[in-house]
């Protein structure tokens, strides 16, 4: 990057929260260069969301990161708990968010601190060469033009002011998100449901728990309601309370010992030894933005959509936005493939976030699992619809009482199922991944060459014990002359359960549509590296 006035890079991400912190190790991965600018001095102070579902912890596998994670981790049930004091000995419970069956991925619900959490992906991120990060950095403003985005962002320490010119924009930067002001793009939803006050303590209230730690639990009794949080595995907890501005209320009434009187009420505990850390006002809203995408403006997470705290899904989509977005900007930026995959990103993305949107307000209000499906079918049972994706005719299939039914339906995230002591899901990303039956040789020799005339990145990774293959086979759905073709961010592109007269022809058509690339389309603005391709290509 240039070190002069204006630094010039193809990607610049606004926010390094979780979505942005991995928007920068995605683009690396991806051998991409980034710059990150963050308004913030350093990486949250406060734990704010703990709660990662599992399509969360398998990508933060797929880069390497799971086990720091798990690390850092803390125990409390993933589910939803109400009674009239968090000490109640028999509170009612919603159904956990636990993986129904062990066996559908080699991840689990984990409960980690946002504050602990951004300082693993901030390390990860630095580790990279492809990437830059400015905390104390804020972005001050912006202009699109047909050859890209010139940005002004600003040190906020010693008000020194550079130009940015890049590509691409990643607005990560949250629920008041500038750039999406900046846009003019509207918000659609409930909105404001509430206002909030956070007490942020230190207390024992491990020894009164008789069921331990929830993921969220909500008490309401003649005194005070509220929601209680656990931050880490020892003293450490979140109490939220509401108050309501249209009756004259304000945060500022929440003094350190009222404070501690509401929690005391809250935990059913009197006399209890609290520790007041911080007392932080927020709003609890809920809508999704009409669109991602503006031009070469993308907007993902809060920025995107706003969510409750219940069901842990906004933290979660917003790294999930992310992984869906890099692989695609990588693949325009290195020239294999067409500028019009971007806008599948939208097309992918905004059902995913409307759709959690609207489970996360029926967590909150008792209406429960939009459309009657189990949590761990909203985590791993995302279909995707787009261009990117080359359907193959089938249905998708529903398991009973909206239990999750692994598929690799086109558009479905790649099952995992076991090859030894390694996952399906590790063979996956950053390139594109091809899985083969015995007697699938054409599909393996037309995607080969397919790669190498399309210059994408590509592993066959068809070879394995016949044990192995066999159990693959039997859970995508593909027969001994069949195969599979799974995108860089594991989802399945295309699938064919037997050979067909003409292999070569119909995967350079399918490879076309779902790298929407045309000749008079594709850029070569990055040369890409040849020597690279070749050996992804090999077996």
């Amino acid at each position: 990057m240039s070190p002069g006035r204006v630094i010039e890079v193809p990607v610049l991400i606004v926010g390094a929260g979780p979505a942005g912190l991995c928007a920068s190790i995605l683009l690396s991965q991806h051998g991409i260069e980034s710059l990150t600018v963050e308004k913030h001095p350093g990486t949250s102070i406060y734990p704010r969301a703990t709660g990662i579902n599992v399509r969360s912890m398998e990508i933060f596998r797929s880069l390497g990161l799971q086990d720091e994670v798990s690390r850092a981790s803390f125990k409390a049930e993933p589910r939803i708990a109400f009674s009239r004091a968090l000490t109640d000995s028999e509170p009612n419970v919603s159904p956990t968010f636990r993986p129904d069956h062990l066996d559908v991925s080699p991840a689990e619900w984990t409960s980690c601190s946002q504050k602990e959490l951004e300082p693993i992906l901030l390390r990860a991120a630095c580790s990279h060469r492809q990437a830059q990060l400015l905390f104390g950095t804020e972005l001050l403003g912006f202009d699109q033009t047909c050859d890209g985005i010139t940005a002004q962002i600003g040190d906020r320490v010693n008000g020194r002011r550079r130009d940015v010119r890049c590509r691409y924009l990643i607005a990560c930067d949250g629920s008041r998100s500038s750039v999406r002001e900046r846009l003019g793009v509207r918000m659609f939803g409930p909105g404001v449901l509430n206002h909030n006050v956070s007490i942020h303590f230190s207390a024992p209230l491990g020894r009164y728990i008789p069921m331990g730690r929830n993921f969220l639990h909500f008490v309401q009794n003649e005194e005070v309601m509220g929601m209680f949080v656990a931050t880490d595995g020892g003293s450490r907890w979140v109490f939220a309370i509401p108050y309501h501005p249209e009756q004259g209320e304000t945060p500022d009434a929440v003094t350190k010992v009222r404070a501690v009187d509401l929690v005391r009420k809250g935990a059913g505990v009197p006399g209890l030894e609290v520790d007041v850390i911080g007392i932080v006002p927020w709003r609890m809203e809920a809508d999704c933005a009409e669109r991602l995408r503006l031009g070469n403006v993308f907007l993902a997470g809060d920025a995107a959509h706003r969510m409750t705290p219940a069901g842990g899904l906004g933290m979660n989509t917003a790294i999930q936005d992310v992984h869906n977005l890099c692989w695609k900007l990588a693949a325009v930026l290195r020239g294999w493939a067409g500028p019009a995959l971007l806008e599948t990103y939208e097309a992918e993305r905004r059902p995913v976030g409307q759709q959690n949107v609207d489970r996360s307000v029926g967590l909150i209000t008792g209406g429960g699992n939009v459309g009657d499906r189990s949590a761990l079918d909203f985590d791993l049972g995302i279909v995707y619809q787009s261009t990117a994706v080359h359907p193959d005719g089938t249905e998708r299939p529903s398991g009973a009482g909206g239990e999750f039914v692994p598929s690799a339906r086109p558009g479905s995230r790649a099952p995992h199922v076991w090859l030894g002591r390694v996952s399906t899901l590790d063979l996956f990303g950053p390139h594109f991944t091809l899985l083969a039956g015995p007697r699938g040789v054409s599909w393996r020799a037309a995607v080969t060459k397919a790669a190498r005339e399309l210059e994408f990145p590509l592993m066959d990774r068809s070879r394995g014990r016949d044990t192995d293959r066999h159990a693959w086979q039997r859970c995508y759905g593909v027969g001994e002359s069949g195969a599979v073709l799974v995108r860089p961010d594991g989802h399945v592109a295309w699938r064919r359960s037997a050979s067909v007269a003409a292999p070569a022809q119909e995967l350079d058509r399918v490879l076309n549509t779902v790298l929407s690339r045309s000749s008079e389309e594709v850029s070569d603005l990055v040369t890409p590296d040849l020597d690279r391709l070749t050996s992804l290509t090999a077996s």
